[in-house]
This record gives structure tokens, C-alpha cells and sequence, in this order.
């Protein structure tokens, strides 16, 4: 007869196992989340640019060229109505705040560099509005009236639409879930700015995700 022994799992060697599952599962969970939330996020940015660029054509399809609205001459919450009245029929929009204060929420929005921007929901400078899958939009008109102005070297500005994809849920920065669009008199386009980088303020991301389709800037 000879000896027979079974080899067998200590419980610390059971322990330190299913911690180390632990720890790559959370890494891999945690990857994963923030794949889809930047994957969500490109598309809605995306969807954010057809949506004022549709709105757009369809309200000068209804009352002509932009360039001729009557909203006024200079930059007020009376005009930035009178501007908005033109596009809003074209848009799905849930909650219509106008200039009131404290439309969506009462977080200030930060620089993609961690440092404070601007809290434009307690500001009557803007309008305001929710739209239909709970994100929020903003703007203000053109401050010289009647797409006159001119704003990062190129004229014919008519109106700065921010937009924030994800309403309520911070992180409330600008490259993150915060993002700028510019109506001219030939279109929308994404922010004209080329700083999008993690220690930059963020307006020119809005553009990179437009040409790149990602947000590897974050990494």
C-alpha cells in the first residue's frame, strides 16, 4: 500500500484568487462603461449638429433666408425668443424655459482643464430648452443682430448653441458632456476652435469629434 495525498486550495490562496478576479473584473467593468458612455456620447454630438442644422433649413424653408429674421439688433432675452420662434417648431423639444432661471439644474460647467467656467442656467443671457431624450440646449443670438457679426475669423454668426448631451448628470465639462455648435448664414457647424486636449478648455472638441468620430483626447 503506498501513501496517498491530496493537494488542495488554502483559503488564502482562495482569497487572494478571487481577489485578483475581482480587481480585473472591476477594471474590465469599468472599461467597458467608459466605452459605451464616449461611444453614446460621439453619436449624440453628432445627433446635436443634424438637429439645428435640420431645424435650420426647414424654418428658411418656412420664412426665407436667415439672414433676413427680424429678432432685433442687439443681444437680450426678448430677442433671443424672437430668434428662437423661427426654429422651434423643428425641434423635439420636452421643457421650454426661455430666459428663466434654473431650467435644468443648478451645477456651474467646468473647462475640460478642471478649472470653473460658467453657471448658464442661473444667467437670463440665454435661452434655454430641454429636448425630448432629457439633454439640454442653450443659446444666445447673435449680439450685433441679423447674422452681422463675426466670431472665431469667420463672419456671418448668427447665434452659439451649447449643448449639454446627458441634462442633469455631471460632469457638466466642456468636452466631456458640454459642447458648442455655431449657426451661420451657410449652416452649422461644430465649434470653429482647435484646443481639445485634456488641459485646454474644451470648446474645440466638439470639432474633433465631428472629424475623428472618438474621444481619444480623454486618454
Amino acid at each position: 500500500m503506498f501513501n496517498k495525498t491530496k493537494s488542495a486550495f488554502t483559503l488564502a490562496e482562495v482569497l487572494i484568487t478571487l481577489v485578483i478576479i475581482g480587481v480585473v473584473a472591476t477594471l474590465t467593468i469599468s472599461a467597458v462603461i467608459n466605452t459605451y458612455v464616449e461611444s453614446s456620447t460621439v453619436a449624440k454630438v453628432k445627433k446635436g449638429l443634424s438637429i439645428l442644422g435640420q431645424a435650420k433649413k426647414l424654418a428658411e424653408a418656412q420664412n426665407g433666408s436667415i439672414i433676413g429674421w427680424d429678432y432685433g439688433s442687439t443681444w437680450s432675452k426678448e430677442n433671443n425668443q424672437k430668434f428662437f420662434n423661427y426654429i422651434k417648431p423643428y425641434i423635439s423639444i420636452a421643457k421650454d424655459c426661455g430666459s428663466a432661471l434654473n431650467c435644468y439644474q443648478s451645477n456651474s460647467v467646468y473647462k475640460l482643464n478642471g478649472n470653473p467656467h460658467n453657471n448658464y442656467n442661473t444667467s437670463n443671457k440665454f435661452y434655454k430648452f430641454v429636448l425630448a431624450d432629457g439633454s439640454v440646449m442653450w443659446f444666445g443670438a447673435s449680439i450685433s443682430g441679423r447674422c452681422s457679426a463675426g466670431i472665431d475669423d469667420i463672419d456671418n454668426f448668427c447665434a452659439t448653441f451649447f449643448y449639454d448631451v446627458n441634462g442633469d448628470k455631471k460632469p457638466n465639462t466642456i468636452g466631456r458632456d458640454v459642447f458648442a455648435y455655431r449657426m451661420y448664414i451657410d449652416g452649422v457647424y461644430p465649434s470653429r476652435k482647435t484646443d481639445c486636449s485634456k488641459n485646454s478648455d474644451g470648446w474645440g472638441c466638439t470639432a474633433y469629434i465631428i472629424k475623428n468620430g472618438n474621444m481619444n483626447y480623454l486618454h
